[in-house]
C-alpha cells in the first residue's frame, strides 16, 4: 500500500466469505502486509510467516518484547508437525479432535520457525482457528500466519473492528471486518515438556481436551 494511506476496511460475511475478498486480502498478506483478521476467539494482527519485515512491523505496532511470542495460525495438522518438535501420539490425537478450535498449544519450535521469533525462547504457540474467514484465508494462501492478539491501554481485548481502525490507522495495511467480537482468548496449554500444563483457561472447554483430572 502507499505510504500514509489508512487501511483498508474490507467487508466480509463471517457465514459465507465472499472468496474475491479473501484473494484480496491474501494478496496484501503475500507482499509482506499486517492485517487484522478475526478468529474463533478475537481479532488478531497478523502477517505471513515467511515475510521478516512484515513480522517486525507487528512487534512494532504492539510494542512487544521480542521474548513475547506470536502465536502461528495453520490450517491443517500436516502444518503443525511442519513447525511444531516433540508432538507425541497422545498430543496428535487430542489435537485431531479439538481442531479447529480455540485452543492454543505450545511446543518446541522446529528449525522451520523463523529466528526472529525465538530471541531467547525455543518455543511457539499453534492455533486452528474455526472461523470461516481465518479458514478461507489460510487456505487461500496455503501458508501459515503469525498472529497476536489487540489490546487497549487498559489490558482489555479490542474486539470492534471499527476501534482497531482508529487504534491503528495508516500503520496496517487492511482491517477484515466481520463485525464485533466476544473478547473471550483462546485456552493455552503448554505441551512442550511432554506433560500437559494448563497455563490459561480461556474459551476452548478444557474437559474436552481429557488432560487434566
Amino acid at each position: 500500500m502507499p505510504a500514509g494511506a489508512d487501511a483498508v476496511i474490507v467487508t466480509i460475511n463471517p457465514e459465507e466469505p465472499e472468496e474475491w475478498l479473501i484473494g484480496q486480502v491474501a494478496n496484501v498478506l503475500r507482499k509482506g502486509g499486517v492485517v487484522v483478521t478475526p478468529t474463533d476467539t478475537v481479532y488478531g494482527l497478523t502477517c505471513c510467516i515467511d515475510r521478516p519485515e512484515a513480522i517486525q512491523r507487528v512487534y512494532a505496532l504492539k510494542k512487544m518484547d521480542p521474548k513475547k511470542p506470536l502465536a502461528i495460525l495453520v490450517r491443517d495438522m500436516a502444518t503443525v508437525g511442519r513447525y511444531a518438535r516433540g508432538v507425541s501420539t497422545p498430543a496428535f490425537r487430542v489435537m485431531r479432535r479439538v481442531l479447529p478450535g480455540p485452543y492454543t498449544f505450545i511446543f518446541e519450535a522446529s528449525p522451520e520457525v523463523p529466528k526472529i521469533m525465538l530471541r531467547k525462547r525455543r518455543t511457539i504457540g499453534i492455533r486452528m482457528p474455526d472461523h470461516p474467514v481465518a479458514r478461507m484465508l489460510l487456505a487461500g494462501l496455503d501458508e501459515p500466519l503469525l498472529s497476536t492478539s489487540i489490546r487497549n491501554p487498559d489490558d482489555d481485548f479490542v474486539n470492534d473492528p471499527l476501534e482497531i481502525d482508529a487504534a491503528y490507522g495508516n500503520r496496517i495495511d487492511v482491517v477484515i471486518d466481520c463485525g464485533p467480537l466476544l473478547p473471550i482468548p483462546s485456552t493455552v496449554v503448554d505441551l512442550s515438556s511432554g506433560q500437559p500444563v494448563l497455563v490459561r483457561e480461556g474459551k476452548g472447554d478444557v474437559d474436552a481436551l481429557e488432560m487434566f483430572e
